[in-house]
């Protein structure tokens, strides 16, 4: 039997997975991963029409996969429909557009000036809602007119990485991936960041079975070469990290050219802040700080949750002098990628983060960090306060005090050459 059909025969119908459902919890009209996935995946196999725009409305965060006692693969049933699902013109060319995200990054960092100011604009905001369902009430991060690079960082280490920064570090935030080559040079790596394709999750979770291909072919065909010569992949976004890890290997297994790279790219693929804990417990991480005295508050993304990891980044930050930390152990955040952007999801979006703002207001801490660009974008949304990735509280204990207003400089002054 084929393990995706053994997997769906051990649907037993306790409807965990609904329980954990962060959409179920705030929408009672929505049906549930178990309806959206194996009640239905029998019809669908049947080719009994059966097949709602309900299955647009999951967020794709893999807690039905985690809750399930019996490892049904409920999130890849749905995943499946929903690149089967025919959806309005509208909504297709939206979705086409946001399943691209390095498409529409190489173009508006191109034009970043002129890209950042546009969106501001109330009538390109009312254009974007009228044509294109993208919701009015959301701030879109910027571009950077220097995206982050392909490159190799000129080291002497033979401990080698393939950093993998995705299309929000890439394009959006680029200093923040120079941080992350600084941190794994400061821990002894040499660093080449890979090329610009995306790690393929939005074509995912926007039902782009063709993007989704091309990125995974892509990334294969760019990285399997340093893997197979004793080089690891680093990501500093879990959902990056999840695809790599998690969703290659199975979405490749019917490619017989694929399957082979995709395991020991899943193999050989790590979380920041996983190989820096595990540097940690190995005593082999730089602990060279200096005191940061800040209270702060952490959110522990889903597609960490779903990567069997633990909390990393809580047990590096808290081995630096003069930090707290706690974790506040709330829901879903509720933005999903490019689900929070779309008109008819951003009430339920923010809906879902409400628990999560509210707790972390009431913590009062003098920032909110956490892995994921799309977490990071959310939570300033709803509450405010300034939200950072971990390795950028990390970098400023390696700095000196007089120094922390320099880092900017230090990073930009790396030395790199083109990638071949």
């Amino acid at each position: 039997m084929r393990d995706g059909d053994l997997k769906l025969d051990n649907c037993i119908k306790c409807s965990d997975c609904n329980s954990a459902c962060p959409v179920s919890r705030v929408y009672p009209d929505f049906p549930g991963p178990k309806v959206l996935g194996p009640d239905t995946e029998r019809f669908r196999r049947e080719v009994v029409e059966s097949d709602t725009e309900w299955v647009e409305y999951c967020l794709g965060c893999h807690r039905c996969d985690v809750t399930c006692p019996h490892g049904v693969n409920v999130s890849e049933l749905i995943a499946k429909a929903k690149a089967r699902h025919v959806k309005t013109p509208r909504q297709a060319r939206r979705d086409h557009w946001l399943a691209r995200p390095n498409v529409l990054g190489k173009f508006c960092s191109s034009i970043a000036p002129l890209a950042n100011a546009a969106v501001k604009l109330q009538p390109v905001r009312w254009l974007m809602s009228s044509f294109g369902d993208i919701t009015s009430q959301r701030s879109f991060p910027p571009y950077s007119a220097a995206p982050l690079k392909a490159a190799h960082i000129v080291s002497v280490s033979d401990r080698r990485v393939l950093f993998f920064p995705g299309c929000f570090i890439r394009y959006n935030n680029p200093a923040l991936g120079r941080t992350v080559i600084e941190l794994l040079q400061l821990n002894g790596f040499a660093v080449e960041v890979t090329p610009d394709i995306c790690c393929g999750t939005p074509a995912l979770a926007n039902g782009d079975s063709a993007q989704l291909m091309d990125c995974l072919k892509g990334n294969i065909s760019a990285m399997s070469g340093a893997v197979d010569s004793g080089a690891i992949i680093v990501t500093a976004c879990t959902s990056c990290s999840y695809a790599l890890k998690a969703d290659y290997a199975h979405l490749c297994a019917g490619h017989s050219e694929l399957a082979g790279a995709a395991r020991r790219i899943s193999g050989n693929t790590w979380d920041l802040g996983e190989l820096l804990a595990t540097e940690l417990d190995d005593r082999k991480l730089n602990t060279d700080f200096q005191p940061v005295r800040q209270r702060l508050a952490y959110h522990a993304p889903c597609h960490l949750k779903s990567q069997g990891i633990g909390r990393p980044w809580l047990r590096v930050l808290r081995a630096v002098p003069g930090i707290e930390i706690e974790e506040i152990k709330t829901d879903c955040c509720g933005m999903a990628g490019t689900y929070g952007f779309k008109s008819e999801k951003y009430s339920i979006s923010m809906n879902i983060g409400r628990e999560l703002f509210d707790s972390i207001l009431s913590f009062q801490p003098d920032a909110v960090v956490t892995e994921c660009g799309s977490c990071q974008m959310q939570i300033q949304h709803g509450t405010h306060l300034r939200t950072v990735h971990p390795a950028e509280i990390l970098f400023a204990a390696y700095q000196p005090a007089q120094e922390r207003s320099n880092t900017g400089q230090s990073r930009d002054a790396l030395e790199t050459t083109t990638a071949r």
